[in-house]
């Protein structure tokens, strides 16, 4: 049976991952007998539809145990008998659904003998204010059509219940920059972020998080905040290596309703400010996010404790307590109205957002999303960078070695930057040799096999690939060659950036490997690089000929220059 799966929504029900195995294998709906030559189709729910405010994406798996495709698939989720506290709504990542009032029928092409595919493409979330308990149900329609354009239909009833919302905390962040308005080294701009309860009972005490790319940090540092991701080391002035993530605790209450901007509407200063190095790529769309979270009761006294006991330094809990006060009178901070319709109360039933939701609104591409109880509720922000550039270099050292031998070619790739970028290399054996596995290098044949030699291969990082400023940016190895018959001249290392920024020199990216015969005479220690190689054969054409013409001068003038006494 093969198993399918399209992408599923922003949030699903808690324990999901760890029991779709078990769904799959145990609920499984008994198939009707099957006719030869057709589909006999089956659905199942793959998490409960135990709803809140904030909304939960439900999936579905699609089965077709006959022996014949089902072709034109549809499902209908018809939720008409649903009370008026639950919404329905189609998942915003979801393409050819259509929704009449709280009934939506989607397509889903073919579906193939033993085939079973797991979709997602409904949001159910309760109103605010909602009574908690039973909500009706949604039944759910699967159709199909057998070779011959017989119908086979299968449906399942899904119960709702509402669930109590108790505290639920909805994070949202704007864009830094734009297309038209990108940062880049130097620069400083606000982290313009808010976040608002949305539950039923008060958040007492929450935590916020701050997560940059490799070539921002923040400009502040507060005393009650943890730093972390932070390189080794200190780079050279202007470049920026961490810390990139921060996270800060405060016992502030937030009421129902109740919301905290981590700026001033009015003046724009925010609590946290990101700074960018000479190091960030771009031109590129990076992305940041901004996390917050309910403390649990453990960690609350911890926090009260530190919060007493914080001094030298400015605080975070003083500054977010600072901003709370000055917006007591607008308690309400609303994510976005631009917001998808399945991460918050629907837009058809928004109240108007105060002023301080309208100065923390985000950009219209930021998403924000949320979880109830302790879970980390997410939001995404754009960081629209400028243009930028690195210079990736290739060296090799000349090794010796005979037929029959297996030497290793030692070379080193270097990113000077100063922008950080991302790499692979392909290194090419030189005729008559083979390349052996080696660190860093894909031994494996087309489909997927290790194999023990090759005549080429692709090399790579598993991350990205900094400039040498940040104490890191070079990769030094060797390739083991086995020598079969005379090496050529033809074998090279190639390097590939890859990234968005631009390469200021291409002709190095790629040194020869040079072999020498151990009868062959010397030169095995310099490095070859590529623009040393055509750099020196140039140089030595040339010595060549002056050598020749101050041969000839010096027996032309033998015999009238008297050379000085022994």
């Amino acid at each position: 049976m093969t198993i399918s799966m399209f992408r599923p929504g922003r949030r699903v029900a808690a324990g999901v991952a760890a029991i779709l195995a078990a769904l799959a294998l145990t609920a499984v709906p008994s198939p009707a007998h099957a006719e030869d030559g057709q589909p006999v189709l089956a659905l199942s729910n793959a998490n409960d539809a135990n709803i809140d405010n904030v909304g939960t994406s439900i999936g579905f798996y699609l089965y077709n145990y006959g022996d014949a495709p089902a072709t034109d698939v549809t499902v209908t989720y018809d939720g008409s008998s649903l009370t008026d506290d639950v919404v329905v709504t189609v998942e915003d990542f979801v393409e050819g659904c259509r929704q009449t009032g709280k009934t939506v029928t989607c397509d889903h092409g073919d579906l193939q003998p033993g085939q079973t595919e797991l979709v997602y493409s409904i949001n159910l979330a309760s109103r605010p204010g909602s009574t908690p308990g039973d909500a009706g149900k949604v039944d759910v329609t699967l159709k199909g059509s057998g070779p011959d354009g017989t119908a086979s239909t299968a449906t399942w009833a899904l119960p709702v219940i509402i669930m109590p919302a108790g505290p639920n905390l909805v994070a949202s962040a704007e864009d830094i920059g734009s297309e038209q308005a990108r940062v880049g080294p130097g620069d400083t701009r606000p982290l313009t972020a808010s976040l608002v309860n949305k539950g039923d009972t008060a958040a007492e005490g929450f935590y916020v998080t701050f997560d940059l790319p490799t070539g921002a940090t923040f400009a502040e540092r507060y005393s009650d905040c943890v730093y972390s991701n932070d390189w080794p080391g200190e780079p050279p002035a202007g470049y920026v290596y961490g810390p990139t993530s921060v996270t800060c605790k405060t016992t502030l209450d937030l009421q129902p309703d109740e919301g905290l901007a981590l700026f001033d509407p009015e003046t724009g200063e925010a609590v946290f400010n990101a700074t960018f190095g000479k190091n960030l790529s771009g031109p590129e769309r990076h992305q940041g996010y901004f996390a917050v979270g309910l403390l649990d009761e453990q960690q609350l006294p911890d926090v009260r404790a530190r919060a007493k006991a914080a001094s030298g330094g400015p605080s975070f809990a003083d500054r977010v307590a600072e901003l709370h006060a000055q917006a007591k009178d607008s308690r309400t901070v609303e994510p976005s109205e631009s917001a998808p319709a399945s991460n918050s109360e629907p837009a058809s039933n928004s109240e108007p957002a105060s002023e301080t939701a309208a100065a923390s609104k985000p950009a219209s591409e930021s998403v924000a999303a949320s979880e109830s109880a302790a879970n980390g509720n997410l939001a995404e922000f754009d960081i629209w960078a400028k243009a930028n550039s690195h210079d990736f270099e290739v060296s090799t050292t000349a090794v010796t070695g005979d037929v029959g031998d297996t030497v290793e070619v030692p070379y080193t790739i270097t990113n000077h930057g100063p922008s950080d970028g991302g790499a692979g290399w392909r290194i090419v054996a030189p005729s008559g040799t083979v390349l052996l596995p080696s660190d860093w290098c894909s031994f494996h044949d087309e489909d997927g096999d290790p194999v023990a030699e090759l005549p080429e291969v692709n090399c790579h990082t598993e991350s990205e690939w900094p400039a040498k400023a940040s104490g890191a940016g070079v990769v030094s190895s060797t390739i083991r060659v086995k020598i079969n018959s005379t090496p050529g001249t033809n074998g090279t290392i190639t390097v590939n950036p890859s990234g968005p920024s631009e390469e200021l020199e291409p002709e190095n990216n790629t040194a020869k490997i040079v072999i020498n015969g151990s009868s062959g005479g010397g030169g095995g220690e310099l490095p070859i690089t590529g623009v040393q190689v055509s750099l020196i054969a140039a140089i030595g054409g040339g010595a060549l000929a002056l050598g020749v013409v101050l041969f000839l001068v010096t027996r032309r003038r033998r015999d009238v220059v008297v050379p000085p006494s022994e």
